[in-house]
């Protein structure tokens, strides 16, 4: 089993194709976005796109890599979740003046950064409500996933936790037309343990126990998900 370490989300599949389709195109490359719009902008490994507390301004559009987003929380940092490529990064922080959270490159990839805050300078007034009730929607999506997603660490055990997070990062690739039976979690076992409330001896044992019973295969970071439901079964009842 090997992933693909640079998997990168089809045009079509990305949230700026899908802003453009609103906009009544077929593909983004219009010059109402190209005035707002930064395209496949190489980011190297931990650059940051921003910091918490700072002026929000752009979306940025996941090409290929991936994104951590951490908070501070009572002093501490914490990791509060994870973008994939086709996600946008920033959309939690539509309809405030600040970023909520600290967001840098996993890895070495490529984004699509939207100027939000031209957006009004840029489109038409029919245009600007079009692609607003888009975004609006898009983060509203985003909230629930984020909801659903922090609510893994009320699961009673790792085992649970460690097998819906699995699925979930698989089931937002395929969404995405990425591979999501084989893949490549970008993030370390430690902020896994973070993000989900556990201590990173436990995630590792957890997916090596996981692998002994042929749900998964594990090489490195790459991931292969063997039996799907039967990986579902841990934590859907």
């Amino acid at each position: 089993m090997q992933a693909n370490n640079t998997s990168a989300v089809m045009c079509r599949n990305c949230a700026l194709y899908q802003t453009a389709r609103v906009l009544g195109l077929e593909t983004p490359d219009c010059s109402s976005l190209n005035r707002i719009v930064l395209r496949n902008h190489p980011v190297r490994k931990n650059e940051v796109l921003y910091h918490e507390g700072e002026t929000f301004r752009y979306l940025y559009l996941i090409h290929s890599g991936s994104c951590i987003s951490n908070a501070t929380m009572l002093g501490n940092s914490r990791v509060m979740g994870f973008y994939l490529p086709g996600e946008i990064a920033g959309i939690e922080n539509i309809g405030q003046n600040t970023c909520n959270h600290t967001t840098y490159a996993l890895e070495k990839g490529s984004i699509c950064q939207l100027d939000f805050s031209s957006l009004g300078e840029a489109l038409s007034k029919d245009e600007l409500i079009n692609v607003q009730k888009y975004l609006l929607g898009s983060a509203a999506h985003h909230a629930r996933q984020l909801q659903w997603e922090r609510s893994l660490t009320g699961m009673q055990t790792a085992e649970q936790r460690i097998a819906a997070f699995l699925v979930n990062i698989a089931s937002r690739l395929d969404t995405r037309g990425l591979p999501a039976r084989q893949f490549r979690l970008p993030m370390s076992r430690e902020a896994i343990a973070d993000y989900l409330g556990l201590a990173m001896e436990t995630v590792i044992r957890t997916l090596k126990n996981l692998q002994s019973r042929n749900l998964i295969d594990i090489k490195a970071k790459n991931i292969e998900i063997i039996d799907e439901s039967s990986l579902s079964a841990l934590f859907v009842y």
